[in-house]
């Protein structure tokens, strides 16, 4: 109840990309052979990817379903980088064109055109030679570029936070509508970014936080009001104060219009609550007021507040093509 009635001050929203904004479901879309064949570096990243617990190593996986995997040893992940691990005698990595092969593929060409398309690229390399490359892509939720436009049409700046380099980052706010991102955030400096976005507002303007995943857990904690995905993970819904049930960025801006409709009830039953006694003060000092009178007014007082709290059943969220009705 507190954080639905402080959700009314809020005036940015921090939200997390993979699985908030997006589906949660990413898809390999491409693999670009090098100095490798395309199914070997399948084959190869989908190994490195079986120790990992990373949404992305899930689509790689999925990609390589039926093909037959070597054994990894010496696995390691860098969070914010990759993978690395020993195959077939071959030490190899797996991670983004900044850090694996030396980070030569940064400002590769083809790296540079997938990732404009929105796509997360990572590089399949063997110490300093990139073997190939691997592009997945998360789409958007159909929701997501309303419910973006929906909040900030109420005065609500976006933020988004993503690990992903800056070029996907870019494209992907661009089709979301947001304005505003801060990428290549590492998992555990998310916490750090809500916290320098409370700083850079005023005391009454609330920051909130969106986000699904075990490493979104700090931020939501950080943030005045954190709001988890449904399908998000336990310590993400735990760390939140609201949990959005159908998982739909759109319950975020339906739990701020419902706080504001809710306050606006409260002001206004305060009205009435007052505004029989401001009358009736006057009138019974100069003697005016019958005793059966100033009983009818307190009765009516009463009647006005309930009757006008009963108008919040009326509240219904907003939706694309519908405005909802506002009570107060």
């Amino acid at each position: 109840a507190e954080a639905l009635e402080r959700a009314e001050h809020i005036r940015v929203l921090a939200v997390d990309k993979t699985g908030t904004l997006t589906q949660g479901a990413p898809a390999v879309t491409d693999i670009v052979s090098l100095t490798t064949l395309a199914d070997e570096v399948l084959r190869l990243a989908a190994a490195l990817e079986q120790g990992s617990e990373h949404p992305l190593a899930k689509a790689v996986l999925a990609r390589a379903t039926g093909l037959a995997l070597p054994a990894v040893t010496d696995f390691s992940a860098l969070p914010g980088k990759g993978v690395v691990a020993s195959v077939d005698g071959r030490t190899l990595q797996l991670g983004a064109p900044g850090w694996a092969a030396d980070g030569t593929l940064a400002d590769d060409a083809e790296v540079r055109r997938l990732q404009g398309e929105g796509k997360t690229v990572v590089v399949l390399a063997d110490g300093g030679t990139a073997l190939g490359l691997v592009a997945i892509a998360d789409p958007l939720r159909p929701s997501s570029s309303a419910a973006v436009a929906r909040l900030q049409s109420h005065g609500i700046e976006v933020v988004m936070l993503t690990g992903d380099n800056r070029v996907t980052a870019a494209a992907v706010a661009c089709a979301a509508g947001i304005v505003r991102f801060e990428a290549e955030v590492l998992p555990g400096d998310k916490a750090a970014a809500v916290q320098a976005l409370k700083e850079a507002g005023g005391p009454k303007e609330l920051v909130a936080m969106v986000g699904d995943g075990i490493n979104d857990a700090p931020a939501l904690a950080a943030a005045d009001i954190g709001f988890a995905m449904g399908a998000g993970s336990d310590a993400a819904i735990h760390a939140a104060d609201l949990t959005l049930v159908k998982s739909d960025l759109a319950g975020v801006a339906d739990a701020i219009a419902l706080s504001r409709a809710t306050l606006g009830k409260i002001r206004q039953n305060l009205f009435f609550a007052f505004i029989y006694n401001v009358l009736g003060i006057p009138l019974a000092a100069l003697g005016m007021l019958n005793p059966v009178v100033a009983g009818a007014a307190m009765a009516m007082s009463s009647v006005s507040v309930v009757s006008n709290s009963l108008l919040l059943k009326r509240w219904q969220p907003e939706r694309e093509g519908r405005k909802g009705k506002r009570e107060g």
